[in-house]
């Protein structure tokens, strides 16, 4: 029996979406990562990668440490339910791991210290970065030997004083040459100061204080791909506390190499999985709109997109920068030749991929209603026999249901409240798993179809589809699909410093 807070939404208009497949390396279907990981592997086989490892003397040996771990099995933790062997990498992957890193870079232990304890945080955030992406800049410049991905290894300190709000303990801290209020250098933006040091410290100020959004933007240019792991996460048992236990709760080890192993194989270049029933000629894009750090104009945003194929791959798009805030709060709207241009940009990218072809379907997804100035803006841009949707998705938590027993809502689920809108539970119980892998009550998503004229079933189970292309992790299934999970991230790399190349680079870049 189910029950729920709205007596005008009755239970009985429930209905259920198929959990969707996904596929593996013979065309084999399976609706869990894993099992097809352990079972069948990857779609396409991958005869190998090269990486680079940065970090201090100690950063490096523990990630040199981690390495050979996740070559070998990892048995599952077994006092937690979800927890899953992992096989080892080549086992799950079908290739193998790499004798040797293709370059090992050591970041100066004492200098990084000192940098990440400078008092200003944006010359603080600023000075970290620099030592890492220095490195890794010089190396794309001048050597011929690529590295596929680059291991970041991260100190606990540097991701402790290195984020928004963190803050250096007073008898840690380090004083910068120059001392800049954070209005004291917007205004020296303003009007250049006469002393070159004075604009080079205010210059810093530009940048966002959060190390993993700073790094990720400045090596977008150099077009490298980096995987940014901290050393409590490879080594936990050397970073305790003081009952001896490691000071971060951490998820088991056998679950931490899935997660890890995943992402990293695909920001090798391929994918790990894709979606067995998403429909050919289909195109996805997220809509992504950030306050920029104009001190100029309050009101400036930038717009991005990223357009993701039936595959799961996905590519950003770095959209115009202008006043595009609105009167409400965190809501943003494009002139029509800016929604235009976002959807020329995808199109002509989707033609690179499908010999030429335009896609048969578009669905627009977004956090906000989108506007007539917008929706005009889509479908002009739209090739001739192209059908566009704006699907507008949130989670507004003003409904909840409940069924008897100690089950959450069944993932799934979906309450109808027209015929162009919905609730969709993308979270809640998984027979396949026996358990709810949550700690609340399961929200559900509100859908709405703002235009177009694709019928609700199809777009509640496209979006439940693109719950599980979230490859930066090997999880069943994640409860945003992916056109919006990353969207704030990628809103704050693409606004983490001065503008970025807007040369359209795939997903793997930015996560």
């Amino acid at each position: 029996m189910m029950t729920h807070s709205n007596p005008r939404l009755p239970p009985s208009r429930l209905m259920y979406v198929p959990e969707p497949a996904l596929r593996f390396r013979h065309d084999q279907l399976l609706d869990d990562p894993k099992d097809g990981l352990l079972l069948f592997g990857p779609p396409k086989q991958k005869s190998g990668f090269t990486y680079g490892v940065i970090g201090t003397k100690e950063g490096i040996r523990q990630f040199g440490d981690w390495a050979k771990r996740i070559q070998n099995a990892i048995p599952a933790a077994s006092n937690v339910t979800s927890s899953v062997t992992f096989p080892g990498f080549e086992a799950a992957f079908r290739m193998p791991w790499p004798n040797a890193p293709r370059v090992v870079r050591e970041v100066d232990a004492a200098k990084l210290n000192g940098a990440i304890r400078i008092s200003d945080p944006h010359q603080r955030v600023w000075q970290a970065v620099d030592i890492y992406a220095t490195e890794i800049i010089r190396w794309h410049a001048e050597e011929d030997a690529k590295a596929d991905v680059w291991f970041v290894v991260v100190p606990e300190d540097l991701w402790k004083f290195c984020r928004p709000k963190s803050t250096v303990p007073k008898s840690e801290v380090v004083q910068p040459d120059i001392h800049l209020s954070h209005g004291k250098a917007l205004q020296t933006l303003q009007a250049r100061d006469l002393f070159d040091d004075y604009n080079l410290a205010a210059e810093k100020h530009l940048y966002e204080n959060h190390f993993h959004n700073q790094l990720k933007a400045k090596l977008l240019e150099t077009e490298a791909v980096t995987q940014l792991i901290r050393q409590s996460t490879i080594a936990p048992y050397e970073h305790l506390n003081v009952a001896g236990k490691p000071a971060r709760q951490l998820q088991d080890d056998a679950t931490v190499a899935w997660n890890l192993a995943t992402a990293i194989y695909y920001k090798a270049g391929e994918m790990p999985w894709t979606l067995a029933d998403i429909r050919d000629g289909v195109c996805y894009i997220g809509l992504v709109f950030k306050k920029t750090n104009n001190p100029g104009d309050a009101a400036e945003a930038c717009c991005g997109a990223q357009m993701f194929l039936q595959t799961g791959e996905g590519i950003v798009f770095k959209g115009a920068i202008g006043s595009w805030a609105s009167g409400k709060p965190g809501e943003f709207h494009l002139p029509r030749e800016q929604a235009a241009q976002i959807v020329r940009d995808c199109v002509k990218a989707y033609r690179l991929w499908h010999d030429g072809q335009p896609p048969q379907e578009l669905f627009i997804h977004g956090r906000t209603v989108f506007g007539p100035d917008e929706i005009a803006g889509f479908r002009e841009a739209a090739p001739a026999g192209t059908k566009v949707s704006g699907i507008q998705i949130r989670r507004p938590n003003d409904l909840k249901l409940f069924r008897d027993g100690r089950r959450a809502m069944l993932r799934g689920l979906a309450l109808p409240v027209s015929n162009r809108s919905a609730f969709l539970w993308s979270s809640g119980y998984v027979p396949h798993l026996r358990t709810y892998p949550g700690r609340e009550v399961p929200t559900p998503l509100k859908v709405k179809i703002v235009f177009g004229d694709a019928p609700l079933d199809t777009v509640l189970s496209d979006i439940l589809a693109l719950t599980k292309v979230n490859f930066n992790a090997c999880i069943y299934s994640d409860g945003l699909p992916v056109t919006l999970r990353f969207a704030d991230d990628i809103g704050e790399i693409l606004t983490a410093g001065p503008p970025v190349p807007k040369k359209p680079l795939p997903f793997r870049f930015y996560i």
